[in-house]
């Protein structure tokens, strides 16, 4: 009899952040390669729709509980009750089962010790992660920079850390020809015919948007071809100060879209905008790659690793640095061009298979062990 895996797709059940984009991969990954093993999917939440419409195919299992009653759920054994195997893989960080020797857990960054957020789950990330992250099996780390944060943070073994890449997509985020049909959706999506830059994954937190729409506004002075497109619903903060501002009309904010939206918008882009303060991986980075499209990121956390030698680094706490990597862009208009096979070479590296090979390899060590 085969050897039983219980994932945690919770992320899922939520709008569909990063994690949630990388654990939808994953498993569908994994159930298309050849594997020793079965699969069985859960996911804790009181709302959220049936995870049997992202895989119809595996068992699933929908625990509708409240956050708060993570206590229970662990101390009632609900999850091993409801998915029995052999093996449980926590892929947000943690797993309220009473027994982490039977789990590998993804600790995609430390974030929630570094530089906690004003969010709930960063407050009880601080409480429960520590302490189950010793007490796992293996732990993977999504990138070279995560798994030494963890050690450092966490003060974990380093032999019990695998570094597992996360992937790209290929099928989603591709270079697309230019037509009439493109340009029109583009227009449609930003509200500018200009060339223009875009920002993903904005927040007021480590995102570092503020800064980058302060770089952008300063860079407007002389009077550039770009516009600056963001894929954000800004606090009503933001819009207020926008507002008042004469260059309000080159920013465009498109609110969240959809992954075919996304594409588009990568393709038609000059270049993305990545100034993160911290990032475990940056799956915008190689998304955006995978379109052929250049990044201009941060020079810090896993960003490079990332990035390889296909993006323009910059220093993200210095707008000076932003600007400078924005000029280069806009008075170089063959560069993009000069990157695009470098772009594309870098997101190569980057597979879903590659990712749920090695996460299956983890996996057999830990149920071989």
């Amino acid at each position: 009899m085969k050897k039983r895996i219980v994932i945690d797709a919770t992320p899922l059940l939520y709008t569909e952040n990063g994690i949630g984009r990388v654990t939808r991969s994953l498993v569908s990954e994994l159930i298309r390669i050849d594997t020793p093993v079965d699969f069985h999917i859960f996911g804790r939440r009181l709302q959220g729709q049936d995870l049997g419409r992202y895989f119809p195919d595996l068992p699933t299992t929908h625990l509708r509980l409240p956050r708060c009653a993570e206590k229970t759920i662990r101390s009632c054994r609900l999850i091993e009750l409801l998915c029995q195997g052999d093996l449980y893989h926590a892929t947000d960080f943690y797993l309220p089962i009473a027994n982490p020797a039977k789990c590998v857990a993804t600790i995609h960054d430390t974030i929630f010790l570094n530089q906690p957020e004003k969010m709930v789950d960063h407050q009880r990330l601080k409480k429960w992660v520590r302490n189950f992250a010793r007490k796992c099996s293996r732990i993977i780390a999504v990138s070279e920079f995560s798994k030494q944060d963890i050690v450092r943070v966490l003060e974990i073994d380093p032999g019990k850390i695998d570094v597992v890449y996360c992937g790209v997509d290929s099928n989603t985020f591709f270079p697309e020809s230019e037509s009439d049909n493109i340009r029109e959706q583009t227009v449609s999506l930003t509200g500018t015919n200009n060339p223009f830059f875009l920002a993903v994954s904005c927040s007021t937190g480590r995102k570092n948007t503020p800064l980058l729409l302060e770089a952008y506004d300063e860079f407007l002075c002389n009077n550039p071809k770009h516009d600056l497109v963001v894929v954000w619903n800004p606090p009503n903060e933001i819009r207020n100060k926008l507002a008042t501002s004469r260059y309000s009309g080159r920013i465009h904010f498109t609110g969240r879209v959809d992954d075919k939206s996304l594409r588009i918008l990568y393709n038609r882009a000059t270049a993305i905008l990545y100034p993160s303060l911290y990032e475990g991986f940056g799956l915008p980075v190689i998304e955006a790659m995978s379109c052929g499209t250049p990044v201009i990121t941060s020079n810090n956390s896993s960003l490079p690793e990332v990035g390889g030698d296909a993006a323009i680094y910059v220093d993200p706490l210095d707008k000076t640095s932003i600007i400078h990597a924005l000029e280069i862009f806009e008075n170089n208009p063959l560069l993009a061009e000069e990157l695009y096979d470098k772009c594309i070479r870098q997101a190569a590296k980057f597979t879903w298979e590659r990712c749920a090979r090695e996460t299956l390899a983890v996996y057999l060590r830990c149920l071989e062990s």
